[in-house]
Order: C-alpha cells, then structure tokens, then sequence
C-alpha cells in the first residue's frame, strides 16, 4: 500500500553508508556540526515498486489510498556538500545494491 501516487520521493541511505559517516566525524576535532546524510539522489515510491519487482521477479501492483497526513512533505533529498567537504563523505551504496544486498 502507498499513501499517494507514489510519487514522493525520498533519498534512500544504505545503514552501512551512515555508519561511515558517523567514523568520519568522529575522527574530526570539532565540537558540534550538523551533517546531512545521504545520496543526494531521490527516488520515488513506484521506483522502489519497480527495482523489487525486478530483483524479486515479481510483477506486485501497489495499492494507492489517499494520503491522511496533513503537510505531508512529498519530497526530500539530502544535500550532502557540507559532509563531502568537511567530512570527505560520499555514499558508496546505491539504493538498488542496498536492495540487492537485503534481498
């Protein structure tokens, strides 16, 4: 089930790419920063559908049903400049090679 049209986007981080991120930082001498984190690559929810059907070799059809959160933020995507400079980070895993990886 999808809340929406599946449109929305979101930038999808492998867990392994946040944790070379947090080793990063935390070889780094500074007291406090802020980092996004992420691809800086979005996806869509049908996106997703999509590379499941063909990893899994399925062929599901999403069921769409109206979204029921108000100010529901449709798209997001990680701008990951300040953690590339300061950091030297740069995700490694793409959204289908975490996906295969689960699989």
């Amino acid at each position: 089930m999808i809340f929406g049209d599946g449109t929305q986007t979101r930038d999808f981080t492998h867990v392994y790419d946040a944790l070379d991120a947090l080793i990063l930082a935390m070889g780094k001498d500074f007291e406090c920063e802020v980092f996004n984190v992420g691809t800086g690559v979005a996806h869509s929810f049908n996106r997703i559908i999509e590379l499941l059907n063909r990893l899994l070799r399925k062929d599901v059809k999403p069921v769409y049903k109206p979204n029921p959160i108000k100010n529901y933020v449709y798209h997001t995507l990680a701008d990951t400049k300040k953690a590339e400079k300061i950091l030297g980070f740069k995700a490694k895993i793409t959204l289908e090679e975490g996906l295969q990886a689960l699989i």
